[in-house]
């Protein structure tokens, strides 16, 4: 199974892509280099063997020519004619031809015979012997040159032969083959016999190549009209094979190397960039699951890190979505259940005030009974307006905002909690209470809620003793109130999630106060705000919008 994933991974299609582009194109050259070194050591071989075999063809060729005009002018010479011409006589060697004979290179032998075939001069070696008008072959190979020698009338007296070296002819030959080098062969064709090498492969020489010494030998050849000649050149392919092969075989060794090492980068690059990719997987099958907790922290800056980074921002938002979506649901829920309870509650309220009102009404005016009576009233009446504010925020919407003094619901507030919380001895400031009107446009008993909430929360904050101080004022046309108390401060984690309905840090808290008032500011246009710190208290700001 784990084989199988692996075969399904992002990881084994980047490595299948990167062999498919890069290591099999590599592997296609290292074969290329191994097998053209053998075709490149031939081609150069080749090469060479025809410029060698091209060169020793045209320099026997010209040599030839300017003997055989040697020996044209032998047998046109005057004095050999006249010689060869009187018959029977005969003469000594004209001094011309002596001369003559010393200036012409390479050649061996000159015969000069008269018309009876008898040969009246030679010139030369004289290891050197005719047979039937040919020069016999012996270890310095020779060809011969016929001239006739013709008197004035043209008639044939008698004939001069010459015989010419061929080292004389073709530069460069060797007696045979020796391994690792190359060497020039020479055939004529006149009389059928191979004239360098005499001993050595004579008939391999006839075809393109051969094997000589276990090694393989290349061959080029000309052809020469006159003389008769079949020049050849052979030449061992291994030494030049040799170092294209060692050049391929580094080659191929490189790229094998580059091959391994594109491979193991691969892996690496491929296993950072997929295990990245994998915590994102893993995480994003979380949140599907509906955990959305999960958050991916690659440490790069590419992007896959930017991916990753907007997929933790993205879960993030998701959770503060849905749990915003968690307190609408609750506001709403509690709405409903604050406007039921308020309509249960509105009926026995209002029995009791007029009971209450009935049994003031009775007490003579100096009874000190009347005085808590009235206290009841006031509370009663407090109680009906939180009512009636319970409503209107169940309601949210239908409710008529008039031009309200923001000091007349906050003095009742203040009236509210410090009947409420008097045993607690926390004294409540609020000397910084503009004295100017704060026009906003609300309810008034919605606002009489709202800093009723606030101030209990900072009353129960401040504990016994301490202190809550109220400012309030007109500023760019907004109204700002600011409750500041000086208890024990919340905790990072509390304040930020301060507001939220049903939460509370209290043993008999509903959670419902601070949420209850976030939503009469919202629905009054404004903005409530918490600043706290362990150990430094609690500030609550509302701003409203003032009355222009």
């Amino acid at each position: 199974m784990k084989s199988l994933r692996f075969f399904q991974s992002l990881r084994f299609r980047i490595m299948a892509a990167v062999v498919a582009c890069a290591v099999i194109p590599l592997a296609a050259v290292g074969l290329w280099l191994t097998s053209s070194a053998a075709r490149s050591g031939e081609l150069l071989l080749r090469s060479q063997l025809d410029t060698a075999v091209e060169r020793a063809a045209e320099t026997a060729a010209e040599r030839w020519r300017h003997r055989r005009s040697d020996v044209l002018l032998l047998a046109g010479n005057e004095p050999i004619r006249a010689a060869l011409g009187a018959s029977g006589r005969n003469e000594g060697l004209p001094p011309f031809v002596k001369r003559a004979f010393e200036t012409m290179p390479n050649i061996a032998t000159v015969v000069v015979r008269d018309a009876r075939d008898s040969v009246r001069w030679r010139l030369g070696d004289p290891s050197d012997s005719l047979r039937n008008g040919a020069v016999a072959v012996s270890a310095t190979p020779t060809l011969l040159i016929r001239e006739p020698v013709r008197d004035t009338s043209g008639t044939v007296v008698g004939e001069v032969l010459a015989s010419v070296r061929l080292n004389g002819l073709v530069p460069g030959l060797a007696s045979s083959p020796t391994a690792g080098g190359q060497f020039l062969a020479v055939y004529d064709r006149g009389n059928d016999v191979w004239l360098r090498p005499a001993t050595a492969l004579p008939s391999a020489l006839r075809g393109d190549e051969f094997t000589f010494e276990g090694q393989r030998w290349l061959i080029a050849r000309r052809s020469l009209a006159s003389p008769e000649l079949d020049i050849v050149a052979a030449g061992a392919l291994d030494p030049f094979v040799r170092p294209f092969a060692r050049t391929a075989a580094i080659g191929t060794l490189a790229i094998a190397l580059v091959a391994v090492a594109v491979l193991t980068l691969t892996l690496f690059v491929s296993g950072q960039l997929t295990g990245s990719l994998t915590k994102l997987a893993i995480a994003a099958d979380a949140v599907a699951a509906g955990d959305l907790e999960p958050s991916v922290d690659v440490g790069t800056n590419d992007e896959v890190g930017r991916v990753a980074r907007a997929f933790t921002e993205m879960t993030e938002t998701l959770r503060r979505t849905l749990r915003a979506l968690a307190q609408r649901e609750a506001v709403a829920a509690m709405g409903e259940m604050a406007g039921a309870l308020a309509h249960q509650v509105r009926s026995p309220i209002t029995a009791m005030r007029l009971d209450v009102e009935r049994a003031h009404g009775k007490l003579p005016p100096d009874s000190a009974e009347r005085a808590l009576l009235a206290r009841a009233l006031d509370q009663l009446a407090r109680l009906e307006r939180a009512v009636d504010g319970s409503l209107k925020v169940a309601r949210s919407t239908g409710t008529t905002f008039h031009d309200v003094d923001l000091r007349e619901p906050l003095q009742r507030a203040i009236v509210g909690a410090s009947l409420q919380d008097g045993r607690r001895a926390v004294s409540i400031d609020s000397s910084l209470v503009s004295a100017s009107p704060l026009l906003v446009r609300g309810d008034a008993s919605s606002l009489e809620q709202l800093f009723a909430n606030v101030l209990a929360n900072g009353v129960e904050a401040a504990g016994s003793g301490g202190r809550v101080s109220i400012s309030a004022e007109t500023t760019d046309q907004r109204v700002r109130v600011t409750i500041r108390d000086n208890g024990p401060g919340m905790a990072p984690d509390v304040l930020a999630r301060a507001g939220e309905p049903l939460f509370s840090t209290k043993p008999a808290g509903t959670g419902l106060g601070l949420a209850i008032s976030k939503r009469i500011v919202v629905s009054h246009q404004g903005m409530l705000s918490l600043e706290s710190a362990e150990g430094a208290g609690t500030t609550v700001a509302i701003d409203l919008p003032g009355v222009r």
